[in-house]
């Protein structure tokens, strides 16, 4: 009798347990997101995610596109996040067999160019690489206006740029000039540079008065404008690329539900419209209107950019860039 009061007793004991913690169990989960993304862009998604989803919780885990990419691979029989939120296709392409294809409530909305035709990335934003002065340095007739004057002598210890093996946008940097003149001018401007580990010394350094001259992101000089910092863009006379970077979600993720449900959310209307008109992106859905002061597509110059090349010689050009950086620290 005692031995069925104590089975009994632990029965009733295991019930209320399972009861208690079955919210948990069988609860919201919530979103773990890999991004290189800038603090202002971030803040705009997790505010309206939230008032959205009060429930999900989101974590925006910050770092380079190379440590999140290298971190990915060490993780990827234990992935420990849900969705990568940017980094270019120079990247991205090299590392499908690390994401999950989805194709987006509003796929609709995406042009064929701006998504995978397999649906493993949709385009987030199309980040023009441009020159960064700060004007108290330099004039915008003095500052350099191609890739080429880069190379110049005269710009020697003046200006900074991101190590391409650490940023996705360093890299592309380094893929136009190799696509519009070859190596020669990527060891000019190597001798010239400072070569930083961080894509955001590259602006901040000007933004500063550290550097005269850098080279980002369109919208990292708009923002740095709009905080009152002395700097304006250089459109390359000789072309910049019309790339794109990408939001994806990662395969064998933690919470495979909600990140197909973010990824609906991140591709939405109201979201991609709060990031262009709020942070002054240009973002890749059709329907969204650009940043009152941008530049239209149409006024800039654009050069024939591959940025399947681009992906496909990576590791090449990454070891030649690191091989001539490297003699010019020795």
């Amino acid at each position: 009798m005692k031995t069925r009061k104590w089975v009994f007793g632990l029965l009733s004991v295991l019930m209320i347990v399972t009861f208690v913690m079955m919210p948990v169990a069988m609860g919201a989960g919530r979103v773990v997101v890999y991004t290189p993304a800038p603090k202002n862009i971030t803040d705009i998604i997790v505010d309206m995610w939230n008032k959205e989803n009060p429930n999900i919780p989101v974590d925006m885990i910050s770092a380079g596109t190379g440590e999140l990419v290298t971190r990915l691979r060490t993780e990827s029989v234990n992935p420990q996040a849900d969705i990568l939120f940017g980094g270019g296709t120079e990247e991205v392409d090299g590392m499908l067999d690390l994401l999950q294809p989805y194709k987006s409530v509003n796929d609709a909305a995406y042009k064929k160019g701006y998504k995978h035709p397999k649906y493993y990335y949709y385009g987030y934003s199309m980040p023009l690489q441009v020159f960064i002065i700060n004007t108290t340095q330099v004039t915008e007739k003095t500052a350099p206006q191609t890739w080429k004057q880069l190379g110049d002598a005269k710009w020697k210890g003046k200006m900074i740029m991101a190590n391409p093996a650490v940023s996705s946008s360093g890299y592309a940097q380094v893929s136009i000039m190799l696509q519009r003149y070859g190596w020669d001018l990527v060891q000019k401007v190597i001798a010239n540079a400072t070569i930083t580990s961080s894509s955001k010394l590259s602006y901040q350094g000007v933004a500063d008065g550290e550097y005269p001259v850098g080279i980002t992101g369109e919208a990292n000089v708009f923002n740095l404008i709009d905080q009152g910092y002395p700097v304006k863009a250089i459109y390359p006379k000789d072309g910049t690329a019309l790339r794109f970077d990408t939001m994806s979600i990662i395969k064998n993720c933690p919470d495979l539900e909600n990140a197909k449900k973010f990824m609906d959310f991140l591709t939405s209307k109201p979201v991609m419209t709060a990031i262009a008109q709020q942070a002054g992106v240009r973002v890749c859905r059709g329907d969204v209107q650009l940043k009152t002061g941008l530049i239209p597509n149409s006024k800039i110059k654009f050069l024939k950019y591959d940025a399947k090349l681009a992906a496909d010689q990576k590791n090449a050009n990454l070891a030649k860039f690191d091989e001539i950086f490297s003699a010019k620290k020795n």
